[in-house]
């Protein structure tokens, strides 16, 4: 058993029928862009993605086609793994199609820098995927633990309905108000 990390054949790697199932098939999004961040290839999965047709999205700047909720910082972390050649994952942006109405889409983007078999730099391969609906779930979480942890704790209604509010205000919404209804006996 071999240690360290595994590397493709080089029979694999010059298939082209390899790279075309790699962006037909993948569950994530992918954007290989070149050096000046330019896109060159894309496959995308994420709703929020599709808006544009690909051929009128190459050769763009990857902010001038996406409204990122943090551009500098995903620029940022993809010109340190062109420069550094350290792969970086996990950064989680909010993406949305530039000048597009609609919901904005949370995305986890992974990058690794793209070298041919000399050593020069070609690029940077972009890996997206949409954590959008498991984030709002975990959001919901956290509120209904917040509100299991701290309200209820005296028989005071008052008291009661302060902890609700101050449980749910601002995770869900703005402001709250809570009504309490006598019932007649």
């Amino acid at each position: 058993m071999r240690s360290g990390s595994a590397r493709p054949t080089a029979s694999a790697g010059r298939n082209p029928e390899v790279l075309e199932a790699l962006f037909h098939q993948s569950l994530a999004g992918l954007l290989v862009l070149d050096t000046e961040l330019r896109i060159r290839r894309v496959h995308v999965t994420a709703p929020v993605l599709h808006e544009a047709p690909p051929e009128q999205i190459m050769g763009r700047h990857f902010t001038d086609v996406y409204d990122l909720s943090a551009p500098g910082e995903v620029e940022a972390m993809l010109h340190s793994v062109l420069e550094s050649g350290a792969p970086a994952g996990g950064q989680m942006v909010g993406v949305r199609p530039k000048d597009a109405p609609g919901p904005e889409y949370l995305l986890s983007v992974s990058a690794s820098r793209l070298e041919s078999p000399q050593g020069r730099i070609l690029g940077v391969l972009a890996e997206m995927l949409d954590v959008t609906e498991r984030e709002k779930e975990a959001a919901r979480l956290r509120v209904l633990g917040s509100v299991r942890e701290h309200v209820g704790r005296t028989l005071d209604v008052v008291a009661t309905c302060e902890e609700l509010v101050q449980a749910v205000v601002p995770a869900l919404a703005d402001i709250a108000v809570v009504e309490v209804a006598r019932t007649l006996r």
